[in-house]
């Protein structure tokens, strides 16, 4: 079980306390759910220094998994050249492409739009979470 936490949602998930829609990822992640993260690239360049600690700190708990940039670099570049796209987050969707996550937690509308195209993501498809009305996908989420 896996998510994806945009840039865009990424402080109300490790904020103290977090913000209400992010309660329910927090607990999710407390009772065994999986954050995936990478701090290459645009990843790097999105994540403070904090927010980063707080990762390293859900990695030592057995809560959060780094993914490497070479592990989907060759992805990220194939969705920025093939202009599909209607977001600028090429690395979000490699990332959910290496990773097998096929959850997202975003209130990007241009990401949201590209990690639910099937053409994108699939097998299976992307899912969104974008407030706690959303609790529901934390039960069957996918990772590799």
């Amino acid at each position: 079980m896996c998510i994806i936490v945009d840039a865009n949602r990424l402080g109300k998930l490790l904020a103290e306390p977090p913000d209400e829609d992010a309660v329910p990822i927090r607990q999710w992640l407390e009772d065994g759910g999986m954050l995936v993260f990478s701090t290459s690239g645009k990843f790097a360049r999105e994540l403070g220094d904090k927010a980063r600690r707080r990762l390293a700190n859900y990695g030592r708990a057995g809560r959060a998994r780094l993914i490497a940039a070479e592990r989907f670099a060759d992805e990220e570049r194939r969705l920025q050249q093939d202009g599909q796209l209607t977001s600028d987050d090429p690395h979000v969707l490699a990332l959910a492409l290496a990773s097998g996550a096929r959850l997202l937690y975003t209130g990007d509308k241009r990401l949201i739009a590209d990690f639910k195209d099937a053409k994108l993501i699939s097998k299976p498809r992307g899912r969104v979470y974008s407030s706690a009305a959303n609790a529901d996908l934390l039960s069957s989420t996918t990772c590799a």
